[in-house]
């Protein structure tokens, strides 16, 4: 009994072993680290039972069912979590991340195509802007790959070109890499047999940009009529071999083939007619990219870690890297890079500098600039000083006995040239003591005006007292007179005086009208205090500007009234 419970307990440990051991793996090919845009992978479920068909999940999602699961062009919305389930069992997780950078080194075709006839050979270069030393490049062909080792001729070259060995497979991936943490981007190679092949550029085609498809021919140029297909459908016809594409909208992997109709040199039969392989045409999500601006600033807004900037120049169609911390300082064609540690971003528009023009430019900009801007503060100080140095020139009219109607105008709130004079109602209508209308003022930056004074008490007739008219227009002066509403007098109603504008056009220089005393019909001056009138009074000799007022005499005015009742 003992020895059968043993026999029982070994048999239940070997079943457990064999279950572990059934429990499935995830592993990729090539084996890229850091994975970026565009990258081409192959995700491997591996179990210990030939035959069986995983089935893939994404992020706890079913993706698809396969042994292999192919990414032919990795972008972020591919990072996350990765399992395959294989006999019921599940394998452990495999956490890709893809970075939408590009690698700090390029790898790039020289010589031949991306697609070649079998058993040929291209040439590949390897450019690294620190040097190479230290690097090496691999090969993977299908689940095997294998190590290039690099001969430098100088100690740390930042550019290497080595040939490829005999394409034999369907497809080949070449990438090179430096201590597992710094790698160049990925160059896939494939093989047909046929005549014609159709081939993209630039390679890899990125969305949003141009993509051009040719159709060609080993052996002759003379393609006369293309006709290309997407997914077995026809989708463009023209002549010659070239298909530009303006723009590519979407990222993903399409199907593309191409119908060639051509013939060869000194050809003298029909010509041909044949088709491509059907090849996947990968189009990659943008990575990020920098950006130049005219003064050979680089920036890069999308960029989600920090960085140095490197400025490339263009000779010819190449670009020389101009160094560390290196800015233009040349006449010539640029472009600029953000760097990380391990990867870089696209290279940013081209901008052509011109040194020569562009200093003398900058600087002729800057000095209007300024000078603008000191004539600004000069107007605006001498603007902002008159305004406050400003007084008021002009003297208020006494508000007279029994006018209660209207106030003193600020002067300093009046437009230049207008000022408010008072106007009385027109006959028939009641006074307000408060109508005005505006007076413009002809000249008199410097003018002097005086106020009207009341020499007579009772409210009655007003006399008037010199004004200086300095400034003021020769031949043109004003007078006031009296006047009084219908019936009544001055004297007696104390009424509003009013007064109004006497233009004296064509009076004789020195010649000039004052008031006198008038007395209405049927009474007398100083019991009326009626309506004053006015005559001319020559004042040759006088002083200019200097004239006397006439004063209202209450006893004059009683003896000119005796002798008119003698008479």
């Amino acid at each position: 009994m003992t020895g059968g419970r043993k026999l029982l307990l070994l048999a239940a440990v070997i079943a457990l072993l064999v279950r572990t051991e059934q429990k499935p793996t995830v592993y990729m090919t090539p084996n890229l680290s850091p994975i970026f845009a565009g990258d081409l992978l192959y995700l491997h479920c591996n179990d210990s039972q030939d035959g069986s068909t995983a089935i893939w999940k994404f992020n706890g999602n079913k993706k698809n069912q396969s042994n292999t699961l192919k990414i032919a062009a990795a972008s972020s919305k591919d990072s996350g979590i990765y399992n395959c389930i294989s006999n019921g069992q599940t394998s452990d997780d495999f956490n890709l991340k893809v970075f939408e950078y590009v690698p700090i080194a390029s790898l790039s075709i020289t010589t031949g195509q991306p697609v070649m006839r079998k058993n040929a050979k291209v040439l590949l270069e390897l450019t690294n802007d620190d040097g190479l030393e230290g690097w090496w490049c691999r090969v993977n062909r299908g689940m095997k790959t294998r190590t290039i080792k690099l001969k430098l001729n100088n100690k740390n070259p930042t550019s290497f070109t080595f040939e490829t060995t005999e394409l034999k497979v369907p497809e080949t991936i070449y990438w090179c890499e430096k201590n597992n943490t710094s790698r160049s981007n990925q160059v896939v190679l494939r093989t047909t047999d046929n005549e014609v092949i159709l081939e993209m550029y630039p390679f890899p085609a990125i969305a949003g940009e141009k993509m051009t498809l040719k159709c060609l021919v080993w052996g002759t140029k003379e393609v006369t009529k293309s006709v290309f297909y997407k997914e077995n459908t026809n989708i463009m016809s023209v002549q010659g071999d070239t298909y530009n594409i303006p723009t590519v909208n979407e990222p993903g992997v399409e199907r593309y083939k191409c119908k060639a109709t051509y013939r060869y040199k000194d050809q003298t039969v029909d010509p041909h007619v044949y088709d491509s392989d059907v090849q996947d045409v990968p189009v990659h999500v943008c990575p990020v990219r920098a950006v130049l601006s005219d003064t050979m600033g680089c920036s890069c807004p999308s960029c989600d870690r920090q960085g140095s900037y490197m400025y490339y120049k263009q000779n010819g169609a190449s670009w020389t890297m101009l160094g560390q911390n290196k800015h233009p300082d040349g006449d010539g064609t640029y472009h600029c890079r953000a760097v990380m540690d391990n990867m870089r971003t696209l290279p940013s528009n081209a901008v052509r500098y011109n040194h020569s023009i562009s200093g003398p430019v900058i600087g002729i900009l800057f000095f209007i600039v300024l000078l603008g801007l000191l004539i600004f503060a000069m107007a605006f100080y001498k603007w902002n000083k008159k305004r406050n140095e400003r007084v008021d020139i002009y003297e208020q009219v006494p508000m007279r006995q029994g006018d209660t109607n209207y106030e003193a105008i600020n002067m300093r709130q009046v437009k230049e040239g207008e000022y408010d004079t008072l106007q009385p109602g027109a006959e028939g209508r009641q006074k307000t003591g408060g109508e005005y209308e505006a007076l413009t003022k002809r000249e008199g930056k410097d003018e002097v005006y005086h106020t009207l004074g009341e020499n007579v008490a009772s409210g009655g007739d007003g006399g008037y007292e010199a004004l200086k008219t300095a400034g003021i227009q020769k031949d043109e002066y004003e007078t006031l007179k009296t006047k009084q509403p219908e019936g009544g007098t001055g004297t007696e109603s104390g009424g509003d005086g009013g007064y109004e504008a006497l233009k004296t056009a064509g009076i004789q220089k020195d010649e000039y009208e004052t008031l006198k005393t008038k007395q209405p019909e049927g009474g007398t001056g100083a019991e009326s205090g009626g309506d004053g009138g006015y005559e001319a009074l020559k004042t040759a000799g006088i002083q200019k500007d200097e004239y006397e007022t006439l004063k209202t005499k209450q006893a004059e005015l009683e003896k000119v009234e005796e002798i008119k009742e003698k008479k």
